[in-house]
């Protein structure tokens, strides 16, 4: 199985080479818990190998971010093998996916977060907003599988009745996600990664990282 190394040691270890192809990952975790340092640092990583990456940013990532974990890299290049793609609404953000499949050289799809726009407008129409993100998911795993790269997916989350973190998503996610990791903070600059899902490696497995200035260590 071909994976995408983060070059980040300990995230390395815990997904026993790094990210999937042809599969969906999906990490969830409360603001500041590392979901988009990771995300970056898997597109730089995708850049180093000559292949574009589909940055599907509905939250507004730092530019000034990439340029620090690239630090020591060719930051120019990087940069232009990455195409930030801004999404204005649920159903806009349905149509950016599918478009996705027509880009060239594609190594990586990043959607940070996939469940913003759903959260507003479940609101309004629920019905109709479960039913895009599902198509969302199913497309992206078609397109994983077709181009042979991998998916990462940044989730916001909700804390239930009993206090615990929850991604906020539809059951599509759960059941397409091949892999799903949770996030939580564990003290300045250090993150806990958790494996709640993962067809080979165990549920519950853990690792420790730290977020510093030029990336993940």
């Amino acid at each position: 199985m071909k994976r995408l190394k983060l070059e980040c040691k300990p995230l390395d270890v815990l997904l026993e080479g790094g990210f999937e192809y042809q599969s969906i990952t999906e990490i969830y975790g409360e603001a500041g818990t590392g979901k988009t340092n990771i995300c970056l640092q898997a597109a730089r990583e995708c850049s180093l190998l000559g292949k574009k990456t589909a940055y599907i940013d509905s939250e507004g990532v730092s530019i000034e971010r990439l340029q620090q974990i690239s630090e020591g890299y060719n930051f120019k290049k990087i940069f232009s093998k990455i195409i930030f793609l801004n999404p204005v609404s649920l159903k806009n953000q349905e149509r950016i996916i599918k478009n996705t499949e027509k880009i060239n050289n594609l190594g990586l799809i990043v959607l940070d977060t996939f469940n913003m726009f759903h959260r507003i407008e479940l609101e309004e129409d629920e019905k109709t907003a479960n039913r895009s993100l599902n198509r969302q998911i199913t497309n992206l795993q078609l397109i994983a599988r077709k181009k042979d790269i991998p998916v990462i997916i940044a989730g916001q989350v909700y804390t239930s009745e009993s206090g615990e973190i929850k991604p906020f998503a539809g059951r599509g996610i759960e059941h397409m996600a091949k892999t799903v990791i949770r996030l939580d903070k564990i003290g300045v600059g250090r993150r806990q990664a958790t494996i709640i899902k993962h067809r080979s490696i165990p549920e519950g497995k853990k690792t420790v990282f730290t977020i510093t200035q030029t990336g993940l260590a």
